[in-house]
C-alpha cells in the first residue's frame, strides 16, 4: 500500500467507536458534492422536510393546546369546575350548610358555595325567550373573575341607585341584545310554578331590573345566561327553598377525580357528583378526540418526512460501495461502516429536528405579530371575532412536556429511517464491490 497504506493503517487501527476518524469520514460522506458520489442536495431537502415536519406540529399541537384552554376558561369561568347536590330532594339547611363547609376545608378546593339553576321563559320589550336563571349569591359571584373582568355596562358590585341588590341581575350581552335591553331596563322571568286565582292558576312571574351586562365570548353564555341573587332565585322557582345544590371551584381543574374520590370520602351521606366534562360532555369529548388525533397526524407526517432521508441514505450507499470496499480492505470493520452511515443520517436528523423546533417555538412566540403581517399583507381578517370568539388572536400555548416528545420521536423516526441503510453499508462485500475495477 505503500506511504498512505503506512499512515493510514495506524489511524484505522487506533480508531475507537465514534471516534474522530468515523465522524470525519461521516461528515465528508454528508458534504459530498454530486460529482464526489455524494448526496449534499438530497441530504438539504432532507434537512428541511424534517425541520417543517417538526416546526409545522409543534405549532399545530400548540394552536390547539391553545384552543383547548380557551374553550376551558370560556366554559368553566362562567360555570364550576365541580357541582355536589344531596339526593335528598328536600335537604334541611342546616344539611346544606355543613355539606358546603366541610367541602370548604379541602384541600384543592378554592371556594364551595350553594348556587341554583333554572332553565325558564323571560319577557322583555313584547319579546319572549328563554333562559338559564343561576341563583348565587353576589359576593361569589364576585369570585368568577371571568364574569367579573368582562363586565361591559353597569356593575355587580354595588346596586343602583334606590335599587336593592336582590331585585339586579346580571345578563349575558347576547341576551340584552337579543331583547334590545340595557342597564336599567326590565325584564319579567318566569316561574314553573304557579298561583290559584278566581279566574284559574296563572304563571308566577317577577320583574327584575338588569344590573350589569357581561361578555363572555361564549356563544351559548352570552345569549342564555342570567345571574341573580340565590334567594330571589330560590323564592321564585323553588317557593324558598333551597335545592341543596354546591358548585365547587378548585385550585388545578385537572384534579377532578382526585377531588371527587376525596368528597366521597368524608361525606356519610349519597350525594350526586358531577364535574364541568359531565356537563359538557361533547365538548370534552371533542376535545380529547382532536388531541388523540393530532398525536397520530404528527406520527404520519414526520414518516413521510424522513422519506427523504431514507432515500439520500440509500443513494450515498450506493454511491460510495467502491469506498466502503477500500476501507474494509484497510481494516475497518462492519461496525464502523454502520457507525459512519449511521452518523451521516442522524446529523440530518438531529440538526433538522432541532432546527424545527426552534422555528415551531419562534413561531408559536410570535404568532400574534404573524397574524397581524398575514392580515395587512391579504387584507383579509383570518379569524373574525364574531365567528371564533377570539377576542385577543390566535391563541397558543407550548406545553414544554409535548415539545419535548416531538423531538424525541422526530429523531427517533429520522435515527431508524437511517439505521437500516447504514446496515446494508456494513454488510457490502469489498470483493464484489471491486471485482471489476
Amino acid at each position: 500500500m505503500g506511504n498512505n497504506g503506512e499512515t493510514i493503517l495506524p489511524l484505522i487501527q487506533s480508531n475507537s467507536p465514534f471516534g474522530a476518524i468515523e465522524r470525519k469520514i461521516s461528515f465528508r460522506y454528508l458534504r459530498s458534492k454530486k460529482n464526489q458520489g455524494g448526496v449534499g442536495l438530497i441530504s438539504l431537502i432532507s434537512f428541511i422536510c424534517i425541520m417543517l415536519a417538526i416546526a409545522a406540529m409543534i405549532i399545530i399541537m400548540s394552536i390547539m393546546n391553545g384552543f383547548r384552554d380557551e374553550m376551558i376558561n370560556l366554559t368553566i369561568g362562567s360555570e364550576g369546575h365541580m357541582f355536589v347536590a344531596s339526593s335528598n330532594p328536600e335537604p334541611n339547611k342546616q344539611y346544606i350548610e355543613l355539606l358546603e363547609k366541610d367541602l370548604s376545608s379541602l384541600s384543592g378546593i378554592e371556594g364551595a358555595f350553594q348556587f341554583t339553576q333554572n332553565f325558564t321563559g323571560i319577557q322583555a320589550n313584547s319579546q319572549f325567550g328563554l333562559a338559564k336563571v343561576i341563583g348565587i349569591s353576589p359576593d361569589n359571584l364576585k369570585d368568577f373573575e371571568l364574569v367579573v373582568s368582562n363586565i361591559i355596562e353597569g356593575s355587580i358590585q354595588k346596586p343602583l341607585s334606590s335599587l336593592k341588590q336582590e331585585n339586579m341581575i346580571t345578563i349575558g350581552l347576547g341576551l340584552a341584545n337579543s331583547f334590545g335591553l340595557k342597564v336599567g331596563d326590565s325584564i319579567v322571568i318566569y316561574s314553573p310554578n304557579s298561583r290559584q286565582t278566581i279566574s284559574g292558576p296563572m304563571p308566577i312571574k317577577k320583574s327584575y331590573t338588569i344590573g350589569a351586562i357581561f361578555k363572555l365570548g361564549l356563544y351559548q353564555a352570552d345569549l342564555s345566561n342570567i345571574y341573580m341573587d340565590i334567594d330571589q332565585a330560590s323564592l321564585l322557582f323553588n317557593k324558598g327553598l333551597h335545592s341543596g345544590e354546591i358548585q365547587i371551584r378548585l385550585s388545578n381543574p385537572d384534579e377532578l377525580d382526585k377531588i371527587r374520590n376525596e368528597i366521597l370520602n368524608i361525606i356519610d351521606k349519597p350525594v350526586f357528583i358531577q364535574s364541568w366534562k359531565d356537563r359538557n360532555a361533547s365538548t370534552a369529548t371533542a376535545l380529547r378526540t382532536e388531541q388523540i388525533a393530532m398525536r397520530f397526524i404528527f406520527m404520519v407526517v414526520v414518516i413521510i418526512a424522513v422519506f427523504p432521508v431514507l432515500a439520500s441514505m440509500i443513494m450515498l450507499v450506493k454511491n460510495k460501495s467502491k469506498d466502503i470496499a477500500v476501507l474494509r480492505t484497510l481494516g475497518v470493520s462492519r461496525a464502523a461502516i454502520l457507525r459512519i452511515f449511521f452518523m451521516t443520517g442522524v446529523s440530518i436528523g438531529s440538526v433538522g429536528t432541532f432546527s424545527g423546533v426552534l422555528l415551531g417555538i419562534l413561531f408559536c412566540s410570535n404568532v400574534d405579530h404573524i397574524q397581524s403581517a398575514l392580515e395587512f399583507v391579504t387584507g383579509v381578517e383570518l379569524f373574525p371575532e364574531d365567528v371564533y370568539q377570539l377576542s385577543g388572536g390566535i391563541p397558543s400555548k407550548v406545553i414544554w412536556v409535548e415539545v419535548f416528545g416531538v423531538a424525541f420521536w422526530g429523531f427517533l423516526i429520522s435515527a431508524l429511517a437511517t439505521f437500516f441503510p447504514a446496515l446494508t453499508a456494513s454488510r457490502i462485500d469489498p470483493v464484489d464491490a471491486l471485482r471489476y475495477d
